[in-house]
């Protein structure tokens, strides 16, 4: 299955014609990434410039959580910036992850350390924030413009199914929390001493991701228009954020921390490569010749 007719994204109500970004959009996605690579090389895994009011355990979350930032978010913003400033069609597709992973993130490096005096990395982490934010909602703006891989009514269906696995996948995560909310049971020792941290990740895994992913899958399932755009921007995610939580898993092992858990880590690890898998095979559609990672007039 290819694309739909040439010069329009299929499966989008009303027919819009496909055109690249406009170059701001790159070298905004260039920017969102030269700033989160100096905030990772100015906190703990490197310079050690920043420091945070959190404690062990946060801090070996945190080196886990840049070193996927370094090494994968990075890269994967700077080659959907160089994308769009090149007008390749399909850079919002490959844009959204990475900002959206940013702006999740930047809520826990704001929120969670609670300062109790005004800081200029909180100042630089808001506007960063912002950046990513806008980034991400430029790209799913931008998607409407994109030539999408059109899917068979069955493979829409599939793929839906598959969104509210990842969905209940994310809840199920939550589900000792649910449990508790009935009983008033502690949130445990892990996140005791940073309540603000573990309330951010639950509003925004449950409040935001679990129900823009069943939305997804629902778009999927019912055949509306958005849902082709709205898979890629699900499993985008997916495979970001899933991999930094098995990082944070895996230091925390490393350092010999009292709250690593080895089967935990070996359950994200396990998931976070099904994730990666599910988001390359996904993806790649993008990348043959008539996809659109190739700069619009350069199609064969």
């Amino acid at each position: 299955m290819g694309y739909g007719e040439a010069g329009s994204t299929s499966g989008e109500s009303g027919m819009v014609e496909a055109s690249p970004p406009p170059r701001t959009y790159g070298v905004l996605l260039l920017v969102l990434a030269g700033s989160l690579l100096a905030n990772s090389l100015a906190g703990p895994l490197f310079r050690g410039l920043v420091t945070y009011p959190v404690s062990e355990t946060v801090t070996n979350q945190l080196l886990g959580l840049e070193l996927v930032t370094v090494f994968i978010v990075v890269p994967w913003a700077t080659l959907a910036g160089v994308a769009g400033v090149r007008g390749a069609r399909a850079s919002p597709l490959f844009g959204f992850a990475p900002s959206a992973y940013a702006a999740y993130m930047l809520v826990q490096y704001i929120l969670g350390p609670e300062y109790d005096h005004y800081s200029v990395v909180v100042l630089g982490q808001l506007l960063l924030f912002v950046l990513a934010a806008g980034l991400m909602i430029w790209s799913w703006t931008l998607s409407a413009y994109t030539p999408v891989p059109s899917r068979d009514r069955r493979g829409s269906r599939r793929h839906g199914l598959i969104l509210f696995a990842l969905g209940a996948f994310v809840t199920l995560r939550y589900a000792g929390a649910i449990g508790g909310s009935f009983t008033g049971a502690g949130i445990g020792d892990e996140f005791a001493g940073e309540r603000t941290f573990y309330w951010s990740i639950f509003l925004l895994d449950l409040g935001i991701v679990v129900p823009c992913t069943v939305a997804a899958g629902c778009a999927l399932v019912s055949g509306a228009g958005a849902g082709g755009r709205a898979l890629y921007a699900v499993i985008g995610w997916f495979a970001l954020v899933p991999p930094s939580v098995t990082a944070m898993a895996v230091v925390m092992v490393v350092k010999d921390d009292p709250h690593a858990s080895v089967p935990t880590t070996l359950l994200l690890g396990a998931a976070s490569v099904v994730f990666g898998w599910f988001a390359w095979h996904t993806f790649r559609r993008l990348l043959r010749p008539t996809g659109s990672l190739v700069p619009a007039g350069h199609d064969s």
